[in-house]
């Protein structure tokens, strides 16, 4: 099968980029083209079609208000569609579903659209029912959103959990991986991953206000924050505030490429979605959070399977600073056993080759039917 995988965003750092190469190594028997923006982190292109020899990755530009640029990467898929005989295209986002239904008109190729966030952004919410023939949620709460607000029908959305390398994401030895990271040995520490954008980072700010809390308690914890977005400076602003007051316990790094090195060297991870699932997989505790308004808590056996289906992304409680503490002294007293159940089952429920399996049916029944239609 040849697939045009449409990611119109910068190739970076992100659940949907880790999502698309999760899926690449899924479909490492298949040919696959990976389109994305232009700006992208060249050095992660790079690494990703050295991993993955079955892609080609190919830049455009989806963005800015250059239109001569818009219309000459339209042309260039336009003609990619019929040099490469795509047989669909494998959509991540909303723009990149506008972008295949244009270049579906004409030539009749049958495109997917996974929904990665609530695309808070989005206008004409009932247009996308029109032009979007099947949409794919990395959670129920997702499919549900589509459902509700955007009022697709539930024959035209499929609930298909992120598939995770667990080949890349195990246990191992916490000590080393501190000297590696060169990390106190001694001190707790409480880990946070995540985009700093309006939603996501304000739960950083969130977390800065619980430690304030703890420490007034006099309970401090090693807390590292990896991320980058719009709100970093603020984030930094308020770490530096923290630390001029109590002495060096928070932090604010970049996205780093040994990622679960960081997950084995701690103790505690705050966060949702991919980040979730990988740091559980090596046996870690989660608390379940990815905005200020409500959150899931600690994961347990007794919600690990709610969580998964809701991608992490739960409104069980109120998100505040009291309520985050409280969470954080019941992760330090989880028993090791039941972290070692949870990644039992994260890894048979979330694994690459399960989301790959749902894909393909989908794939292949979509160019059936166009097939059909067309004998018809």
């Amino acid at each position: 099968m040849n697939i045009l995988i449409l990611f119109t965003q910068p190739w970076r750092t992100g659940g949907a980029e880790t999502h698309v190469e999760a899926l690449i190594k899924g479909l490492a028997k298949h040919n696959i083209i990976l389109a994305v923006n232009t700006n992208s982190d060249t050095k992660k292109l790079q690494a990703l079609s050295k991993h993955h020899p079955n892609i080609r990755i190919v830049t455009i530009q989806s963005r800015g208000i250059n239109f001569f640029s818009w219309y000459r990467s339209f042309i260039y898929l336009k003609n990619l569609l019929n040099t490469q005989k795509i047989d669909i295209i494998a959509c991540q986002q909303r723009t990149a579903g506008i972008w295949a239904y244009l270049l579906s008109k004409n030539s009749n190729i049958q495109y997917t659209i996974t929904m990665h966030d609530p695309w808070h952004r989005a206008k004409l919410k009932k247009l996308y029912p029109r032009i979007f023939p099947q949409m794919i949620a990395v959670s129920k709460n997702l499919a549900l959103i589509l459902e509700k607000e955007y009022h697709f029908k539930q024959e035209h959305i499929e609930v298909i959990n992120n598939g995770i390398d667990f080949s890349s994401f195990y246990p191992h030895e916490q000590s080393s991986a501190r000297q590696q990271l060169g990390l106190p040995l001694q001190k707790k520490l409480i880990l946070h991953v995540s985009r700093m954008s309006n939603v996501k980072g304000a739960v950083s700010l969130l977390i800065i206000d619980t430690m304030h809390y703890l420490a007034k308690k006099g309970q401090f914890y090693n807390t590292v924050l990896i991320g980058e977005g719009p709100l970093r400076s603020q984030i930094e602003n308020k770490v530096n505030e923290f630390n001029a007051q109590y002495g060096q316990w928070l932090s604010v790094k970049n996205f780093v490429t040994d990622i679960s090195t960081w997950y084995n060297a701690s103790d505690i991870l705050i966060g949702e979605g991919r980040v979730a699932i990988e740091c559980l997989a090596c046996q870690k505790p989660v608390i379940a959070i990815r905005n200020i308004q409500s959150f899931i808590g600690l994961i347990t056996k007794q919600n690990i399977g709610y969580a998964c289906d809701v991608n992490f992304d739960g409104h069980d409680k109120p998100a505040t600073m009291y309520s985050l503490s409280d969470e954080i002294n019941n992760a330090f007293s989880l028993p090791s056993s039941d972290s070692e159940f949870i990644a039992q089952y994260i890894k048979k429920e979330l694994n690459i080759d399960k989301m790959t399996e749902i894909y393909l049916n989908i794939f292949t029944k979509m160019i059936k039917n166009m097939r059909t239609d067309k004998e018809i």
